[in-house]
């Protein structure tokens, strides 16, 4: 009878533990240096690659993307046509299936752009473009709310694909390169008041990420993607202050490289000891 109660208990346990593990969604920050990578997996096995880092990250991404087993994407969301952002999404393309692309409505010259275009012809791949309060059901729990562009201009930055993905009752904002006017703009059409996560817009850099900004969404969490001791002396100490000075738990690529963040929906977490800026 103790073996059976014994066994029962174990499998009552492999249950519990497995639920757990099917219910999280995660969060990736790849380290691509200055650049930004970031993949999203929810409960549903779904993933969402936000931006690939340049053009010599290819391998970088690709590779991590291959050791979380990854066959298929299903969404990418190129936030803005910089090469640190779009570089190595040609060679993603090329490599895994994709199931739809989502790109701000602006054209470049650039190589890099001119790839990723390639490539999504070569596989049929139409690109769908997102505006202010466009929305993507990702799936029942799970919906991401297009902040910005409101409209194209002329420096790609301020047409940064700026997005709030809610998973349950956590809220985690992806900000792209968007600048101190797309802060202010964002602010004045939503309320956001519950965020409990972002990644920092620029890499930290001090035209984005305004004191006044920090204060009225206060997350707990900020994430900055940047290289390290890179040339721009991404991030700025101005930014790193206004976080600080709003007690808030800073993660930062140059100095952690990967970092993965989990949630089950009330809180986030991580599973590894980082060491963190507070």
């Amino acid at each position: 009878m103790r073996n059976k109660i014994f066994l029962l208990i174990l499998i009552i346990i492999s249950l519990l533990s497995a639920c757990d593990k099917k219910s999280l969604l995660s969060i990736h920050m790849i380290d691509v240096g200055q650049g930004d990578s970031l993949l999203v997996q929810t409960p549903t096995k779904k993933n969402i690659l936000i931006d690939g880092g340049d053009e010599d990250s290819g391998n970088i991404v690709t590779s991590y993307l291959k050791q979380k087993r990854i066959k298929t994407i299903d969404i990418i969301i190129a936030t803005h046509p910089d090469s640190d952002h779009i570089g190595s999404l040609d060679n993603v393309i090329k490599k895994f299936n994709v199931n739809s692309i989502y790109m701000p409505e602006q054209s470049t010259e650039s190589e890099a752009y001119q790839n990723l275009i390639s490539s999504c012809n070569d596989k049929n791949l139409s690109i769908q473009y997102l505006y202010r309060d466009d929305v993507l059901n990702i799936d029942n729990n799970i919906n991401i709310y297009v902040l910005s562009p409101s409209y194209i201009q002329e420096e790609p930055n301020l047409n940064s694909i700026v997005f709030k993905l809610n998973f349950n009752d956590t809220s985690f904002l992806f900000m792209g390169d968007a600048e101190e006017a797309i802060e202010k703009e964002i602010l004045h059409y939503f309320k956001l008041d519950n965020i409990n996560f972002i990644k920092i817009g620029h890499h930290g850099s001090n035209s984005s990420t305004t004191l006044e900004f920090i204060e009225k969404i206060h997350p707990d969490i900020a994430a900055i993607s940047c290289g390290y001791k890179n040339q721009y002396g991404h991030p700025h100490k101005e930014v790193i202050n206004n976080l600080k000075q709003n007690n808030i738990s800073i993660y930062r690529t140059d100095k952690m490289g990967d970092i993965v963040f989990y949630s089950d929906g009330k809180m986030i977490f991580t599973k590894h000891k980082y060491k963190i800026d507070t």
